[in-house]
């Protein structure tokens, strides 16, 4: 195994002064050993990142496939990032004595309440 560099002065307690007592060897670092390394040669990848030649193979070698999650309107579709539910759209248990299921007629309801409390 070639050194690239070495720790000239011994040990420190502090690691930027170690920093700057390394001494690069340039004469290994010029010509190297052989050029390239073969991504397939290193080892030790993590199998997240080690497998596959394309995202389609590492996908399958860490058991991850492909999403089907489809952004749409339906009941079994994801809804888009931006999208907004209204207060109709909104469905919640219904508060007694009232009835409505909704956000919009929930909130309907407390506001006639409210106006007939304020009122008697």
């Amino acid at each position: 195994m070639t050194t690239y560099a070495r720790l000239t002065t011994g040990t420190h307690d502090d690691p930027q002064q170690a920093v700057r007592d390394i001494t690069v060897i340039e004469s290994d670092l010029e010509g190297g050993e052989g050029g390239t390394v073969a991504w397939a040669d290193v080892t030790g990848k993590p199998a997240v990142i080690g497998a596959g030649a394309d995202a389609a193979a590492a996908r399958t070698a860490i058991g991850a496939g492909t999403s089907s999650v489809v952004v749409g309107t339906g009941a079994a579709n994801a809804a888009a990032g931006n999208h907004v539910h209204t207060a109709t759209q909104v469905t919640a248990t219904a508060i007694g004595p009232g009835t409505a299921t909704t956000v919009q007629g929930i909130l309907a309801e407390l506001a006639a309440r409210i106006t007939t409390l304020e009122t008697t």
